[in-house]
């Protein structure tokens, strides 16, 4: 009875991702929603397991021979000794807090619980509704006409590529539902639900985004030459990219004249050089800003100024949790793609999904949120559950 709470509230903060926009403070600490959930399936977890461990069971022993413990290690132990050293703790602390500690008490959740196909196959269920939600949520801004200054769809994140960053995935993990569903009823509005995440996407004109998912697709592809699906998505996007060859845009980033490529490229060159002056231990988690703006007198002209993150995905893990937490995260993703299985279908877009993320990384920052880190170590957490529960 209890492990079955434990799976319906998993399942509804997966749904719930968003929630973590809903902020508010208890005391002086600054927490929001999904935190509070998390936080409190962790606790009724822990009173769920509380005899077996008094009776002698390891809290860790699902870890034992899957999970890369001193990887993890490494990467919290970075985070955290930059988070001490920052120059402002409680902004450091917050996003310590947000994206690390609270991602990793779902993820010691997830490797706990997770024991069935079954279970696998509600959380992608989940994660597609609330992809198909706020796919939904953000056609009404479009409707509204509800856009960036420069016509691109946003809804109610901070900007499109943050829209995009956390439907891509979504996108990509959803296509293992085929695999599940039988009825021709639930396929079609399966198909209908991607076709709206694509939808949505294409609205965010985010081509760091594009771009992830033609090449987690081409993997998937590689590993699945059968999959006609797949061949379908892959032609729709190589389309969505010949259509955009007219745009201002397309054309900006074949000069290197676009604004956002521009200013990414001094953005890259600024956090190198603050990198090589704090390659250790970093500059603390959420620093970014304060330290790119002091380098300013090392180049000409900043095009953006407003610049929290770095835009690129091992840079922020360098910049924001040291040299350790850099090694750490590679570490962790040898290992998770050393557990390639070819002939399983969820492992390929498991492998598929980190392959996105990897790809946009490299011009954004695609764990440094809220939801976003929550999906990147449910993602791992899949993966090192998928090995044995679909051979």
């Amino acid at each position: 009875m209890l492990q079955k709470i434990i799976n319906w509230v998993i399942y509804i903060i997966v749904f719930s991702l968003p929630l973590y926009l809903i902020n508010f403070k208890i005391g002086w600490v600054l927490t929001n929603l999904l935190e509070l959930l998390i936080c409190g399936l962790f606790v009724f977890w822990l009173f769920s397991i509380s005899k077996p461990i008094i009776q002698g069971q390891s809290l860790f022993e699902d870890f034992k021979g899957t999970v890369p413990v001193l990887a993890i290690f490494l990467i919290f132990f970075g985070v955290t000794v930059s988070t001490w050293f920052s120059n402002n703790i409680e902004i450091s602390a917050g996003i310590w807090k947000g994206w690390f500690i609270i991602p990793l008490l779902f993820f010691i959740i997830l490797i706990n619980s997770i024991k069935t196909r079954e279970q696998i196959r509600n959380i992608v269920i989940s994660l597609t509704l609330s992809g198909v939600f706020v796919s939904l949520i953000a056609l009404y801004y479009w409707l509204s006409n509800n856009l960036t200054y420069d016509g691109r769809l946003q809804a109610f994140y901070l900007s499109p590529n943050y829209l995009a960053m956390y439907l891509s995935p979504i996108l990509i993990l959803s296509l293992c539902l085929y695999s599940f569903v039988k009825n021709k009823i639930l396929k079609i509005l399966l198909i209908a639900s991607s076709l709206l995440l694509l939808l949505v996407l294409y609205l965010t004109y985010s081509y760091g985004a594009w771009l992830g998912l033609l090449f987690a697709l081409i993997f998937i592809l590689i590993q699945k030459k059968d999959k006609k699906i797949a061949l379908v998505f892959l032609f729709l996007f190589i389309l969505i990219f010949v259509l955009q060859i007219p745009s201002q845009k397309f054309q900006g980033f074949m000069d290197f004249s676009y604004p956002s490529l521009e200013s990414r490229l001094v953005i890259w060159q600024s956090s190198w050089e603050i990198i090589k002056d704090n390659s250790l231990i970093g500059i603390g988690p959420g620093m970014f800003q304060e330290y790119y703006l002091t380098y300013q007198d090392k180049f000409a002209f900043y095009p953006e100024w407003a610049v929290p993150q770095p835009h690129n995905l091992f840079f922020a893990f360098w910049l924001q949790a040291g040299l350790l937490g850099l090694i750490g995260f590679v570490w962790l993703l040898i290992s998770f793609f050393k557990k390639i299985e070819p002939k399983q279908i969820l492992s390929s877009i498991l492998m598929g999904t980190m392959i996105y993320i990897l790809i946009h990384g490299l011009v954004d920052t695609t764990y440094w949120k809220n939801d976003l880190s929550i999906i990147f170590w449910l993602i791992t957490a899949l993966n090192y559950k998928a090995g044995y529960l679909f051979d």
